[in-house]
């Protein structure tokens, strides 16, 4: 009956109806002349009765109790002629209506209450199958439609979350080691103010400090709150030489370790060469660099800052147990944290390799003869549009 399947519903509705209407009337005409034949041969007529004997018909006159006997199944023969048809056409009507439910309904609801109750329970990873190609075939087509839809919508709404938790956790994190050295300088400005015996050049060196920190932490905000996307971060470059950037981060490192009782040496390779820098970035890495290694380090770090052809080179290596095989297998990844490490977001080298992509280039993890050593890497000329 895959013919009446492929029906739409009024069509096979009507069809079913008309067959099976159609096979009651001609039983019903069957059953009536089957009966008339039989009542013909078998019941007598005024006092003729039928019988047989050793097979060859006998007719003769019958008495009264055989004309009652003929009577009444005379009757019984009548009321066949009216039952039957009656029956024929009842019986048509339900095993339409049976067969109409079984062909053309029962699967295609049993799909939709089934995909209604699983989105009911926010499970959208199912296939709703089109069972046929009536109204109800079609009408499948549009719940699973509408359950692609639900579940793509779903799905950016999770990455749009996830967005904003890698935003806010960048943010929160960047923001660390800014606020550090805003703290420490003003603490330590304020001291100087008070002792009155502190040069002045001194006092002037912690309110730039606190004032460049500032301008940096007011940018970083304004860029942060314009994104929708770690990687919408933009990279502006200006025109630097290579021993101005070199002393700014050497300061500002030192600054990061001076509070701890952890040693630094700090290794520079590079002269008066002009780079395409984006200070900004840079300072972001390297902080966030030593940051990590001054928190897993034994006694100290070595920070190396050099250049490479076309690449500017910033390389941190500390002293401490090293990155895990996990890490080194698996790569950077957002959220990952250091082994018995709860109090940090687990973000700082995740931001690393992204701004090292938004600047051309890289950046390596791995482990050396002492520790962890990270490599990164900006490239300091030609156009960004490509990256």
């Amino acid at each position: 009956m895959e013919w009446i399947k492929r029906m739409k519903l009024k069509q096979a509705l009507f069809t079913m109806t008309f067959l099976s209407l159609s096979v009651a009337a001609l039983l019903s005409i069957l059953s009536v002349w089957g009966c008339w034949r039989i009542r013909e041969k078998l019941v007598p007529q005024e006092g003729i009765i039928l019988q047989f004997r050793d097979g060859v018909p006998d007719i003769r006159e019958s008495t009264g109790a055989e004309n009652g006997v003929a009577v009444q199944f005379g009757d019984v023969l009548s009321g066949l002629q009216l039952v039957l048809p009656m029956g024929f056409f009842i019986t048509a009507l339900l095993a339409t209506a049976v067969l109409f439910y079984r062909w053309k309904l029962e699967e295609p609801l049993a799909s939709l209450t089934d995909g209604a109750a699983r989105i009911m329970n926010r499970d959208l990873d199912f296939v709703l199958p089109a069972v046929s190609e009536d109204e109800l075939g079609q009408l499948c087509t549009a719940f699973e439609m509408m359950r692609q839809s639900l579940l793509k919508n779903n799905r950016e709404l999770w990455r749009q979350a996830e967005e904003r938790k890698r935003l806010n956790a960048a943010f929160s994190h960047d923001l660390r080691n800014p606020v550090t050295v805003l703290k420490g300088s003003a603490k330590m400005a304020k001291q100087c103010a008070l002792d009155g015996t502190v040069q002045r050049e001194e006092l002037t060196m912690h309110l730039t400090r606190i004032e460049g920190y500032t301008e940096r932490i007011a940018q970083y905000v304004d860029t942060m709150s314009s994104v929708q996307r770690l990687e919408q971060v933009p990279v502006k470059r200006e025109a630097v030489t290579f021993s101005t950037v070199a002393g700014e981060l050497e300061d500002a490192i030192r600054f990061v370790v001076s509070d701890g009782e952890k040693r630094m040496l700090f290794y520079c390779e590079g002269g008066g060469e002009c780079l395409l820098l984006d200070r900004n970035v840079l300072f972001q890495i390297a902080e966030n660099l030593v940051s990590n290694a001054l928190r897993f380090a034994r006694q100290a770090i070595s920070v190396t800052f050099s250049l490479e052809s076309e690449l500017l080179v910033l390389s941190v290596a500390d002293d401490g147990c090293g990155f895990s095989e996990e890490l080194l297998k698996n790569g950077v990844q957002p959220f990952q944290k250091g082994d018995g490490d709860t109090t940090h977001p687990g973000m700082g080298l995740y931001l690393c390799m992204l701004l090292c992509r938004k600047h051309g280039g890289s950046l390596q993890i791995g482990n050396g003869e002492t520790g962890a050593s990270v490599r990164a890497t900006l490239k300091i000329s030609g156009d960004l549009s490509d990256f």
